[in-house]
């Protein structure tokens, strides 16, 4: 979580794209999570509610104990809450999530791999690049667990590889965001 809270910290209060985040927590500990963010970035973070559309300027984190999809709805992309398989570990998936959003966002969407233990995301950042999305993963130097970001890079997908401290400058460059930043 301080990853997450110092990336959040210095991104724009005017951000022009929508973050969507899965992190590893149980029930309950998402909801609290999303708020502190929320008190701490200049846009709003909530808990992601099953049909939410998802829009420019907000992050969603997704619920602990369920996994978060998207859909296409009338030409809106809308949150879309699943259930875990039943001897599934990581919860929320990322791998499940990078694959839902590269199916809806195609070559628009820019994955992010940070510190966490294991290997979920590395299946996820695959099909980020065959939709013709970017790949940017935490440095070593930077990460309190290296597991997801070692297993990402080991894909041969990931694009940058750059310390905590660059990851917000480097999601604005790649969005072509000039404005001012936090």
């Amino acid at each position: 979580p301080p990853a997450l809270q110092s990336i959040f910290a210095a991104l724009p209060a005017s951000l022009p794209f929508s973050l969507l985040v899965s992190q590893h927590m149980p029930p309950g500990f998402t909801r609290t999570f999303a708020e502190r963010l929320n008190r701490t970035s200049g846009f709003e973070v909530a808990e992601a509610v099953e049909g939410e559309a998802v829009s420019p300027g907000k992050a969603l984190i997704a619920p602990g104990g369920k996994n978060m999809l998207f859909r296409h709805e009338e030409g809106i992309v809308r949150v879309r809450l699943v259930d875990p398989e039943p001897m599934e570990n990581c919860v929320p998936s990322v791998d499940k999530m990078f694959r839902s959003c590269a199916q809806v966002f195609g070559p628009r969407l820019l994955g992010v791999v940070l510190t966490g233990m294991g290997n979920d995301g590395s299946e996820g950042v695959r099909a980020i690049k065959e939709a013709g999305g970017y790949v940017l993963s935490e440095a070593e130097e930077s990460a309190v667990i290296f597991g997801m970001p070692r297993a990402a890079i080991a894909t041969g997908t990931v694009d940058a590889i750059v310390p905590l401290e660059r990851v917000a400058g480097e999601i604005l460059a790649r969005c072509g965001y000039e404005g001012q930043r936090n």
